[in-house]
């Protein structure tokens, strides 16, 4: 009985193990579990994904697309950037702050297109504070910002 418990407790701490971090797709070793991905086009859109495996929540692949999209933004040079659902979206100007997720046989993925944008135009989302936002939850613990001052001895 102790056995089956010990077996039970690792195979559960396993699976807790096995969701998909926030990594590239085109990480070889780390690529085939999914991750994020970016590319250019059409215009001056930037199309930006992510796409997880089984044992990922969808708010988790949300929340991925979201600060990935935030990266690119500051990676182009910029320092915030407006959302669109799909290409049309884009083409027609319908802005979102939706992170619309789906999910393919129980694997959920995600994609938007962003175009970099100046501070003050309508629906910009700032880079700097998804980032920070979001940094504990997608980096790690180490990657939040730090919450109080060191005190001296």
């Amino acid at each position: 009985m102790r056995l089956r418990t010990l077996a039970a407790a690792t195979l559960a701490c396993a699976l807790a193990g096995c969701a998909t971090g926030y990594h590239s797709t085109s990480n070889p070793l780390l690529g085939w579990t999914g991750g994020y991905w970016d590319r250019k086009g059409p215009g001056s859109t930037i199309k930006v994904g992510f796409a997880g495996n089984g044992f990922i929540k969808p708010e988790k692949v949300g929340i991925y697309l979201l600060y990935r999209s935030a990266e690119v933004t500051q990676r182009e040079g910029g320092t915030h950037f407006v959302l669109y659902s799909s290409l049309y979206d884009a083409v027609a100007d319908v802005r979102s702050t939706e992170r619309k997720v789906s999910s393919t046989f129980g694997k959920p993925a995600t994609h938007a297109y962003i175009w970099v944008v100046p501070e003050g135009e309508r629906d910009a989302i700032p880079a700097a504070a998804i980032l920070e936002r979001y940094a504990a939850e997608v980096k790690g613990a180490e990657a939040a910002p730090a919450t109080g001052k060191e005190t001296s001895r």
